[in-house]
């Protein structure tokens, strides 16, 4: 891919994100990262950002007051897709003041309670957005899978969830395989 400058980027395989500031070669580009410094990057680290574009988002106009329409809430259909995101943040506002082991047992927790649910509904896939890290929860929510029958699991798409997500599918409701 090439790059020009002005063109919004994000590391690959890290955190940051910055603008292309100027090409040095056909594999070398400068980037102001969003903290305001310049560094030099191999461009095989780098992913392209694109712009979010409202032109063609459609809106509609609310109904006059005084007229309120109740609806009933949509049945859950076999095609519903559940994302659930694992960020120890997101799950508890203290989870600053918490221990790595303490945070990663909160987040195993919501992943099993969240698993549970999805398999007793009619979800037939689950997102576990668990970020990249060292790696520890994303091998920790893969070991708990792997006891499953009737569910297949991969890693999540990277234009959707980038690099730290597992895609779980369920293609039947039966538990825990009976031999491990």
């Amino acid at each position: 891919m090439s790059y020009k400058p002005g063109d919004k980027v994000r590391f690959l395989h890290e955190k940051g994100e910055g603008t292309v500031t100027r090409v040095i070669s056909a594999h070398r580009i400068v980037i102001e990262l969003t903290e305001g410094i310049e560094i030099e990057v191999n461009i095989n680290e780098l992913v392209s950002v694109s712009p979010i574009s409202l032109t063609n988002v459609s809106t509609s106009q609310k109904e006059p007051l005084g007229k309120k329409v109740h609806k009933a809430p949509a049945k859950p259909h076999s095609k519903d897709e559940l994302v659930v995101d694992l960020h120890a943040e997101n799950l508890d506002g203290h989870s600053y003041s918490q221990s790595n082991q303490q945070k990663l047992s909160l987040q195993l927790n919501h992943f099993q309670n969240s698993l549970e649910k999805a398999l007793n509904s009619h979800v037939s896939k689950i997102v576990f957005i668990h970020g990249v890290g060292n790696g520890v929860l994303r091998q920790s929510i893969r070991d708990i899978l792997k006891r499953y029958d009737g569910i297949e699991f991969s890693d999540g798409s990277y234009q959707k969830y980038g690099a730290g997500a597992t895609e779980v599918r369920i293609l039947s409701r039966n538990r825990f395989k009976e031999s491990f």
